[in-house]
Formats: structure tokens, sequence, C-alpha cells
């Protein structure tokens, strides 16, 4: 039996990575990964049984840094009152999310728009389903802290608001040509305007 090498794993994870972002997962050859990480094709297969496998491999640094980020809604800190007028919360969610952006990009890529044929296809759905049940656990979170306020939200409703966070991170992360400054101004004026609905809804 063949001893497995962290190094030569690493190794083929990182040309990988490499190869998915130049030619996307479709026109990635494990035999060019191979010939680059001065191996044999047939040895790829003793790291990694598939194509698809070393796809999640590679993705999945970015994947558990996404799933912290979106938990971390419903951390102690977030489940006060003061998170419906203080725009410190707001703030910190939205930095966290531009620096995920900001150190995953090509990887978000190809999981929001390149991972066809991939076991990891269709995660924006994902991610909204995601969204959704941690945004429940945060309502009913805060129901127990606060009984006054109102958290008789339609589930509809509650996929609408979850989908349109998902497009904009998705736009965030395709979207290079606008300035810093216009996406600050942007997500500021978003979280105002969300806010401002919770506000209604919710009635804190």
């Amino acid at each position: 039996m063949q001893t497995l090498k962290n190094d030569i794993r690493q190794r083929i994870v990182t040309i990988a990575r490499e190869e998915f972002i130049a030619h996307g997962v479709r026109y990635t050859s494990i035999r060019t990964v191979a010939r680059r990480a001065g191996i044999a094709a047939g040895n790829v297969y003793n790291y990694f049984r598939s194509k698809d496998e070393l796809f999640c491999e590679v993705l999945h640094p970015l994947i558990a840094a996404l799933n912290r980020h979106l938990l971390s809604h419903n951390q102690e800190r977030n489940l006060n009152i003061k998170v419906f007028n203080v725009s410190v919360f707001q703030n910190e969610y939205l930095t966290a999310m531009k620096e995920l952006i900001r150190n995953y990009r090509p990887e978000l890529r190809l999981l929001l728009f390149n991972a066809e044929g991939t076991s990891l296809s269709g995660y924006k759905e994902r991610i909204v389903e995601h969204q959704m049940k941690i945004g429940a656990e945060y309502m009913q979170l805060m129901k127990e802290r606060y009984p006054h306020i109102n958290i008789d939200i339609s589930p509809f409703f509650l996929h609408i608001a979850s989908s349109m966070w998902v497009n904009i991170f998705c736009e965030l992360v395709q979207h290079e040509d606008y300035e810093e400054c216009e996406i600050e101004r942007a997500l500021e004026q978003y979280a105002a305007y969300s806010m401002a609905g919770w506000k209604e809804l919710m009635k804190p």
C-alpha cells in the first residue's frame, strides 16, 4: 500500500485550484494537474477519488469560511435589541462579508457561477436555505429575550429576503468595476433599507 504524503496532497490541491480558476471545472484535466505536480496521473486518485472530490477539497476553506460568516449573525452579541438602532452591528457584518469576498473572490466565482456538473452545483440556493434557517433561529432567539417583538413572518417572505441578501453577495463577487467608495455607499443604503423594513415587521 502506497504511503500518502501531505506535501504531495497539498501540491495537488494548490495546482488544482490554479487550474480550476483558470479553466473552470469542465476543462480542468487531472492529467494536467498531475503533470504540473510532478506525479503520475494515476497517483492523483490515491489522494482524491474523482475530480469532483478534488474540486470540493479546493473549495473547502471557502465553504468553511462562508458558513462561519453566516452563523456569526446569531452570535451572542447580536442577540440584542440595539441591533435595530445601532449601525455598528450592521457595519461589522457587512465588513466581514467584504473581507470574505476579498479573500476568496476566485473561489466564490467558481462556487457560485461555475460549479455546473459537480456536487456543489446550485450552491447559491443552498446558501439561501441556510440563511433562511439562520434567520428563523435568530428571530426565535430574539423572541425568547424580547417577548414583545413580532416574529410572525411569512416563510415565503423570509425566502425572498434571504434571496435578496444572497443576490447582493453574488453581485459583489461578480463585479469589480465599481469604486470601493461606491460599494460602501450602496451597502450602507442597503443596510438602512433592510433594517427599516425589519423594524416595521418585528416592531422592536
